[in-house]
């Protein structure tokens, strides 16, 4: 079976909506955590009943204690552990049995304090067993869920209701980002407070919110990682429909050392974590106050589409600050049209400054400063507004602030609002807050938060890229490869021979020297090419950069495999050398394809080799355009995992890959699919009858958007098993029938769903590709799949009478639900 994590979402709706809640260790001592539970659950207009547990009291605020939770004559759905943590275990075994879904452990003294506490939390992950009952710290401050007037934690107060999950593993931050919302009116969904994440940790919690209807984004403040493949997957599945904001402390080696004594783990590299987040969507933050600033952002602005900002400011110096931050990030302001030039001479004075920054000069009026807002922000070559005031004694800021919080609401891109002065620009400030509008005291501070929204939107595009389909399949002697590096280490060799290096290189089809070691050609210049394991990432991969200057200069880019032509793309633009590539005039251009198609090779050679612990290229020579690596070094050691699973990111799973022989002895490749894939989609669903697309939509859906092709195409292969089937099979073919099974967040059922193009039906293709499904999702560990279709879709139903689906109603009454238990079914027998 292939491993897929822990128990993903399970029982996490009960825990967060619990119908009862026992209190385990509450007293009546005020100032204790315990007792300020019990006070938070009811001040805060819990609804459920709320059960203390504590042998030396009969009685906790009016409400009757038990000596044990096993003592509890109603159902208990969340427990909440406060007692000392070697009373814990027992404290767990017991809420097992009495059937909770979860607890939440307050309690310190796990592996944050050595290994004792390592052991003990052992001991709460065995007592809780295979009930199925979910951890929440230990080590944490509890958890609150607005939207049920739920506050299970010791914070102070009860957290505003509001549409932003916050999760984080620091309780204190949890506590300051819970007090500076309540100055900024701001509310909440979710507040988590994950402590040393035992069980539930990141991974499940985004893969929960992402499905929670009530949840606009998700904001998190971290130390550590725990399961690293499933973090990734549960983001990059959820980043693209809700922005993740993340505080990665440990930036520093000291913050590092820190973060891991604090939550008892090892803090990875920083720079790997960068990559990481970009690659699964997360905007990364720097301080707590860019923290606290996204989260008011996202909770009331809309996000830039683009990097043009407009500057309005009733000052020059300002504004030229403004320019000077904008260029720290390698940005410049909007160029404005001559339109939009000429529609703001219409309201200004004659000595405007007629470009961008727009300095509408000192005297400019309320009305002419908000008219000249307006007419920036609708302007198509503008994607953001900053509007900066200066105090000067004719115009009271309040008054601009009225007007402005009329319009701001109802413009196309976002505003940012900069008041520099101190008392003087108080009431401005406070008009905009109540109207939800941000303001800033720096024009610094307003580009930042600009900049960063903007990025993250850059991100989230770079995610749904569509790649160009490319036909051309790696030549690859994974053999010749596989034999050089097992004999290596059969004989407890780690460092390869020059010769051997060159063998496994030519393998993979990555042109090596054939002169000696130290020899150089002349070249026009020299890159680095090279991957080394991290201990938490997996395989990481170097571009940049090469030769004897290459660590002065330090012009280099990570990426993570698996690779396509997309991602090496991006990887090249990332470095200053990337210029140089197109050419100049002492040297000629090197093919992009050329170095995208290298660097797809190491991420595949690292990708079914977890024993190659680091690989280097230095110098990779470009002569004439062509590339050839003069010197290269691996080194090897035992992986304690096979490939791929020591990378954190699911690649191509090659091993679902067969032929399928028609009656009429058509040969069929079926596959799973590819980003590159989408255009061949968009073809293959085109050419669909009408009645076909109906049957398999439940509508009479007219074409396919660029949304549902990226839904389609660009799949994470730990969460769903997709097949095409392609023909003619030995050229690639086209696409003439796909088939999927979707994963549930609880890792255990799968909903399928085919559809086949009308000329191929009723030759078994689609069966093929169902029963290939069902097969690989039983791989997976999956239990159950079910799917609902049409009454009329006769051709589906005997199928699945077929493959032996059980059919129940479903809620309209011109529909079937199928349902078949895979977990025990002879697939392959079929």
């Amino acid at each position: 079976m292939i491993q897929r994590g822990t128990m993903g979402t399970q029982n996490l709706s009960r825990i967060f909506n619990p119908g009862s809640i026992a209190v385990i260790g509450g007293g009546e001592q005020q100032n204790r955590v315990g007792h300020t539970l019990i006070r938070n659950l009811v001040e805060g207009g819990f609804n459920g009943a709320v059960y203390p547990v504590n042998p030396d009291h009969a009685e906790i605020m009016n409400l009757p204690a038990t000596k044990n939770v096993r003592d509890i004559e109603g159902i208990v759905d969340l427990a909440v552990v406060t007692a000392p943590i070697n009373q814990v275990p027992q404290i767990i075994e017991a809420c097992a049995e009495k059937g909770a879904a979860g607890a939440v452990i307050i309690s310190g003294g796990g592996r944050e304090t050595g290994d004792q506490g390592a052991r003990i939390e052992i001991q709460i992950k065995a007592a809780a067993g295979q009930s199925g009952m979910r951890i929440i710290g230990p080590n944490c401050i509890g958890i609150a869920h607005p939207p049920s007037n739920l506050n299970a934690s010791h914070m102070p107060g009860t957290p505003a209701q509001g549409r932003i999950a916050f999760l984080s593993q620091s309780g204190s931050v949890c506590a300051s980002v819970m007090d500076l919302a309540e100055k900024e009116n701001l509310g909440f969904s979710h507040i988590v407070s994950l402590g040393s994440m035992l069980d539930v940790d990141f991974a499940d919690m985004i893969d929960y919110l992402g499905e929670e209807r009530g949840v606009d984004s998700i904001i998190m403040y971290m130390e550590n990682m725990t399961r690293i493949r499933s973090f990734m997957s549960a983001a990059r599945a959820v980043s693209r429909i809700k922005p993740i904001i993340c505080l990665k402390s440990g930036r520093s080696a000291a913050g590092a050392w820190a973060a891991s004594f604090h939550t008892g783990a090892l803090a990875g590299e920083d720079a790997v974590y960068d990559i990481a987040f970009q690659r699964a969507g997360i905007l990364r933050v720097d301080t707590f106050e860019q923290l606290f600033d996204f989260t008011r952002i996202l909770a009331r602005q809309q996000r830039p589409t683009g990097r043009r900002l407009a500057i309005v400011t009733n000052a020059g110096g300002p504004g030229v600050m403004a320019v000077d931050a904008l260029s720290s990030f390698g940005l410049e302001p909007a160029v404005l049209s001559i339109q939009t030039i000429e529609a703001l001479g219409t309201s200004l004075e004659k000595a405007w400054s007629k470009t961008n920054p727009i300095d509408v000069l000192a005297d400019a009026s309320c009305a002419q400063i908000a008219r000249a807002v307006t007419i920036a922000a609708q302007a198509p070559e503008v994607d953001g507004i900053l509007m900066i005031h200066s105090p000067v004694d004719h115009v009271e800021p309040a008054d601009i602030a009225q007007i402005l919080a009329g319009r701001i609401s109802s413009l196309s891109c976002p505003v940012f609002t900069v008041w520099l002065g101190g008392a003087s620009m108080d009431n401005a400030r406070q008009i905009l807050r109540e109207n939800e509008i941000l303001t800033y005291d720096t024009p610094e501070k307003a580009v930042s938060a600009f900049v960063g929204l903007y990025r993250h939107s850059r991100n989230i595009d770079m995610l749904s890229e569509i790649p160009v389909r490319r036909d051309i399949k790696l030549k690859i002697n994974h053999e010749q490869a596989r034999s050089t590096i097992e004999s290596h280490l059969k004989n407890d060799r780690s460092l390869l021979s020059d010769a051997d290096t060159k063998t496994v290189l030519e393998a993979y089809g990555i042109p090596v020297s054939p002169k000696e070691p130290g020899l150089t050609a002349v070249p026009d210049f020299e890159l680095y090419v090279g991957a080394r394991l991290d201990a938490q990432f997996g395989p990481v991969i170097k571009f940049g950069l090469g030769g004897a200057m290459s660590e002065v200069y330090q012009d280099t880019a990570l990426t993570l495999p698996p690779l396509n032509s997309a991602l090496a793309a991006r990887t090249i633009r990332s470095t200053k050398i990337a210029k140089a590539l197109k050419g100049h005039c002492q040297f000629k251009a090197v093919d992009q394809d050329l170095v995208e198609t290298l660097l797809i090779r190491v991420s595949r050679l690292v990708t079914d080799f977890p024993q190659i612990r680091e690989l280097e290229m230095n110098p990779l020579a470009v002569t004439h355009g062509q590339l050839l690596a003069i010197n290269a070094c691996i080194h090897l050691a035992a992986s304690p995992v096979a490939a791929p699973d020591h990378l954190i990111i699911s690649p191509y799973p090659a091993w679902q890959e067969q032929l399928y022989t028609t009656q009429e002895s058509e040969q069929v490749l079926i596959r799973p699919i590819k980003p590159e894939d989408a255009k061949p989609m968009q073809d293959f669903f085109e050419k669909l009858s009408t009645q076909t697309i109906y049957l398999r939509f439940f509508t009479p859906l007219k074409q396919l958007s660029k949304r549902m092709l990226i839904q389609l195409t660009q799949i994470d292969y730990d969460r769903e098993v997709a097949l095409v089937a392609l023909f003619p099979a030995q050229s690639g073919g086209k696409i003439i029938g796909s088939a999927r099974i979707i994963f549930t967040a609880s890792g255990t059922e799968g909903e399928f769903a085919i559809m086949l193009a009308d000329s191929w039906q009723g030759k078994g293709i689609g069966a093929a590709l169902l029963k290939s499904c069902l097969a690989f999702s039983k791989r997976y560990g999956l239990k159950r799949v079910f799917g609902v279709v049409l009454r009329e879709n006769r051709q589906m139903l005997r199928l699945a009478d077929k493959l032996g689906f059980k059919k129940a109603s479903s809620r309209a009454s011109n529909e079937i639900e199928l349902i078949i238990d895979i977990e025990k079914l002879d697939l392959y027998t079929l």
